[in-house]
C-alpha cells in the first residue's frame, strides 16, 4: 500500500482529562435532531436529543452521509440512523488539538474504546471488548442528522482531494474494505477476488485495482457484470456456476468455461451472506487468504482438509484502524476512487426511498443522503 505523509498526531490525538461537573454546567446545551425507524407507524421520523460538547468532543453540522446495510439491520432498534457522516465542525471541545472550526470531516461506525488495553494501544481499537458503536452507543444520535456530538478521536479531516458525496461511503465501506485488504496483506499484482458486489463489494474492486491488483468481481446477478468491469475488475464470475468466466474482450464481454482457475490469493466475502466455501475452493491460489466481512448469525461450515493442504487462511475484519481510517482517505484522493452513488435528500422521504432501493437490491451502488440546508 502507499505510504501517506500521516503523522503521529493524526493518529493517536491529544487526550484530556474529562470536563468536571462544574464546567459543564457551565456549557451551553445543543438540541441534536436525527432521523430514527419508528416500527409502531411502519415509517422514518425526527426525534431530539439535548448535548453539550464535552472536553474531547466537536459538534458536527452534517452535510452528507451514506447509507449502509448496517443501517438496515439494526433500524428496528429506534435508534438514529446513518453512521458514514460527514460535515463541518462548528465548535471543538476545550482538549481538541488536532481540529479546528471549519474542518471537513466523518465519522464512521466506530465510537468510543477504552483506549488502554493491549488492543487500543496496538492501534486496533476497533477490537476492544469495550468498543461501541453505530446503534450499540448514542443511539439518540445519527448522522441522518442536522449536528452530531463526537469524541473527535472518532472523527477524519476529509482531504480536499476526497468530494463530501464521495466521502460518505467511504467512512464505512472503504475503511472496511481498505482495512480488509491490508489485514490480508495484499500487494500489487495479486489477485483479488471479490464476492458480492455491493456497497462493500463494489469499493473494493475500485481500491483492489488502485492498488495495482487482478480482481475477479463474483456475484449472483450477471446483469452488474458490465459495471464490475468499468470499475476494474478483469474477470467475473456468477455464484451458483463458478466454472463459467466472463471477460472483457474488444466485441464486448466474453463466457468462457475456466472451472479450476486456482488463482485467487485473497477473496474478501463482502455479500449478503456467505456462501458454501467448499465451492469457493477452487477459485483459489495456494496458501489464499479468505477475509470474512459478512454480519450474519449463522455458523460457518469450513472442509477441513481440503482448506488446510492448501495452506489457505480465514481471517475476520471489521472497522479500519484510525491509521488505516486516514491512510485511506489519502489513497481515495491521490488515485481518485469515487464510490458509485445514488443520492437522495435527507429528508423522510428520501430515507423511505433510499432504504426501499437498498432492501430491493435495486441501489447502484451506495446511497448517500444530502441535506438540503447544507
Amino acid at each position: 500500500m502507499d505510504q501517506t505523509s500521516t503523522t503521529y498526531n493524526d493518529i493517536y490525538p491529544a487526550v484530556a482529562a474529562v470536563t468536571s461537573p462544574e464546567e459543564s454546567d457551565m456549557k451551553p446545551q445543543h438540541i441534536l435532531s436525527t432521523l430514527y425507524y419508528d416500527s409502531e407507524t411502519d415509517g422514518f421520523r425526527t426525534k431530539t436529543t439535548k448535548k453539550t460538547v464535552g472536553s474531547n468532543d466537536v459538534l458536527i453540522k452534517t452535510t452528507h452521509s451514506g447509507l449502509c446495510y448496517t443501517d438496515v439491520h439494526d433500524k428496528h432498534k429506534g435508534c438514529g440512523l446513518g453512521h458514514e457522516g460527514v460535515g463541518i465542525v462548528q465548535e471543538i471541545g476545550q482538549a481538541v488539538t488536532h481540529m479546528q472550526i471549519g474542518d471537513r470531516v466523518g465519522w464512521g461506525w466506530l465510537h468510543s474504546s477504552c483506549g488502554h488495553c493491549t488492543t487500543c494501544i496496538t492501534g486496533y481499537r476497533q477490537y476492544c471488548s469495550e468498543a461501541r458503536g453505530f446503534a450499540f452507543s448514542d443511539e439518540d444520535q445519527g448522522a441522518f442528522s442536522d449536528f452530531r456530538i463526537i469524541d473527535s478521536a472518532f472523527t477524519y479531516r476529509v482531504p480536499d482531494t476526497v468530494g463530501s458525496v464521495s466521502a460518505g461511503p467511504l467512512m464505512c465501506a472503504g475503511a472496511s474494505t481498505f482495512e480488509a485488504l491490508d489485514a490480508a496483506g495484499v500487494t500489487a499484482g495479486d489477485r483479488v477476488g471479490v464476492l458480492g458486489i455491493g456497497g462493500l463489494g463494489h469499493i473494493a474492486i475500485l481500491f483492489a485495482k488502485a492498488m495495482g491488483c487482478a480482481v475477479t468481481a463474483i456475484s449472483s446477478n450477471e446483469e452488474k457484470f458490465a459495471d464490475a468491469v468499468s470499475m476494474g475488475a478483469d474477470e467475473c464470475r456468477i455464484s451458483g456456476a463458478l466454472e463459467q468466466v466472463w471477460r472483457p474482450d474488444e466485441g464486448g464481454i466474453v463466457v468462457s468455461s475456466d472451472p479450476d482457475p486456482r488463482n485467487i490469493n485473497t477473496l474478501l466475502i463482502t455479500s449478503n451472506q456467505v456462501p458454501d466455501v467448499e465451492q469457493l475452493l477452487p477459485l483459489l491460489a495456494r496458501r489464499a487468504t479468505i477475509v470474512l466481512m459478512t454480519i450474519q448469525q449463522e455458523p460457518l461450515s469450513i472442509p477441513y482438509m481440503p482448506f488446510i493442504l492448501p495452506g489457505h487462511k480465514l481471517i475476520a475484519s471489521t472497522e479500519a484502524s484510525r491509521e488505516n481510517h486516514i491512510k485511506m482517505l489519502d489513497f481515495a484522493g491521490r488515485h481518485q476512487i469515487k464510490p458509485w452513488v445514488e443520492e437522495f435528500p435527507m429528508t423522510t422521504e428520501g430515507v423511505t426511498e433510499a432504504f426501499e432501493r437498498l432492501e430491493t437490491g435495486k441501489m447502484r451502488y451506495r446511497g448517500v443522503l444530502l441535506r438540503e440546508d447544507a
